[in-house]
């Protein structure tokens, strides 16, 4: 009698907790339970078990920055709570079979394919910018192996078509349109007023459709169809290609956590988020996990690339990219040190979106993790290095002068901003001066050699090792604060 008292109040404790699990937006399994609003449901910074403020680890005295997850003592493995896992050793949704079981915003342990996630949530690789609607000035210089400078100075809109991270993944269906981007030219003057305009698509088991694309040329006054582009074609004037920037979803390539790593310097800026709380270690680092990165893909342009990204956000500071031969390709480095105007209150992305969940505007505030902070690419193969300069008010650029750079621009329809005499206006004018040289151009990206020698093979040809060689031998950091 008293064992089946005993399962009674079993069973209804059991069937109160089911009920209890109910009510919450994930269970343990990972599966959602009822119906979700998944434009509720957004990012928030963890807090790993270890009290460490910062990783226990003096570079100096062992004589590196970086350890193997091998390598790891336990307190270590306490402090940065890694999920060793391949993306395919780890159990898939049911529903959404592609994306791993946990959901989005996920948990500690971090795997490297839920970093992977992460920075795309954070729009620091291919979440149209990660902002929901986005209007910036972006200041961009090139320069060729020969040391020509050149300019292709920008104003860029962005509008996505779901308000958080998770709605995108979990209620957008493939095929469907996930946003567009709008590029004004407005520098050199031979090609000031050249508009494109790109829609995207999401990507799904059997649905893989190319990006739409629209240009208007100022000389004939009207807006043109063009090809679309898959992800491997490269953007127009750039160096970058459409997957690096928009269409490189996480599920499409295996990752694994590799390492940890302290980085002192990102885009040429030593301390990554300048005035932010930081720099994030009293020694003037920031804790970093490594991630390699492999396709899915057969005969990708790619065969792997390695990421490092911020311990605290997930944010992705550096990535190196190697061919589909093995050759080491490309280097991106992003910082986050200058404000923009967010909600016109000038402000850091950074700041805004650590305060994690969603804002006033109904988005996630991880969308506006990236933005403002300068960024520096360099493609290996032909030896050319793109800069883009921060809009920010520290490099001389005054707001007034050509409008608002807000990461939430207001509720304009493609239908607005897509018109010439919208694009002819001041919208795009006065383009703001800014001297920038040869001689002003950052230094080659640091290649840090001695860093993960077993997954990192850096080869480059002695034209570019003996040009590295006397870069280094100048003083670095052009742009100290």
């Amino acid at each position: 009698m008293k064992n089946k008292k005993m399962q009674k109040i079993i069973a209804l404790a059991t069937l109160a907790t089911i009920g209890f699990a109910d009510l919450s937006v994930v269970t343990n399994s990972g599966l959602a339970k009822g119906n979700v609003d998944w434009t509720k449901v957004g990012w928030s910074p963890l807090t790993a078990p270890s009290p460490w403020t910062e990783w226990k680890w003096d570079t100096a005295k062992e004589g590196r920055s970086w350890k193997y997850v091998e390598e790891l003592t336990q307190a270590e493995k306490d402090y940065w709570q890694i999920d060793p896992r391949w993306s395919h050793e780890i159990p898939r949704d049911k529903e959404h079979p592609l994306l791993p079981e946990e959901k989005y915003p996920y948990k500690f342990p971090y795997s490297g394919e839920e970093l992977a996630s992460l920075s795309e949530a954070s729009g620091s690789t291919t979440t149209m910018c990660g902002l929901q609607t986005h209007h910036a000035y972006h200041i961009n210089r090139t320069k060729d192996r020969n040391g020509v400078v050149s300019k292709s100075d920008t104003i860029c809109n962005t509008i996505k078509h779901f308000k958080t991270y998770a709605e995108m993944l979990y209620d957008l269906k493939p095929g469907t349109e996930q946003g567009a981007y709008l590029v004004v030219v407005v520098s050199p003057p031979e090609q000031a007023g050249t508009v494109s305009l790109s829609k995207f698509y999401k990507d799904g088991p059997g649905i893989k459709k190319l990006e739409d694309r629209w240009a208007y040329l100022p000389n004939l006054r009207r807006v043109r169809r063009i090809s679309g582009a898959s992800g491997e074609d490269y953007i127009p004037g750039a160096i970058s290609t459409y997957d690096d920037v928009f269409l490189r979803d996480f599920w499409k390539f295996d990752s694994k956590i590799i390492g940890v790593d302290v980085l002192y310097q990102v885009a040429n800026e030593k301390k990554p988020y300048g005035p932010i709380e930081g720099p994030y270690r009293k020694d003037g680092g920031v804790d970093t996990y490594v991630v390699l990165n492999v396709p899915k893909q057969k005969d990708y342009y790619l065969s792997q690339w390695v990421t490092w990204h911020d311990r605290k956000t997930g944010h992705v500071l550096r990535t190196e990219q190697w061919d589909r031969r093995g050759n080491f390709k490309k280097i991106d480095e992003a910082s986050l040190a200058a404000p923009v105007l967010i909600f016109n209150k000038l402000g850091y992305p950074w700041a805004e979106a650590f305060k994690g969940g969603i804002n006033e505007n109904g988005n996630e505030r991880r969308a506006v993790m990236m933005g403002g902070g300068p960024s520096a690419a360099w493609d290996v193969e032909q030896d050319v290095q793109t800069y883009m300069l921060p809009s920010g008010p520290d490099k001389k650029i005054d707001y007034d002068k050509f409008g608002p750079l807000s990461v939430y621009a207001g509720k304009e329809t493609w239908q607005q901003l897509f018109q010439p005499q919208r694009i002819e206006n001041s919208f795009a004018k006065p383009v703001p001066v800014v001297k920038f040289e040869a001689k002003d151009f950052p230094p080659y990206p640091s290649l840090y050699r001695e860093k993960f020698p077993k997954f990192r093979k850096i080869v480059l040809p002695a034209e570019i090792q003996q040009k590295i060689k006397k870069n280094e031998s100048d003083k670095r950091g052009l742009f100290k604060s």
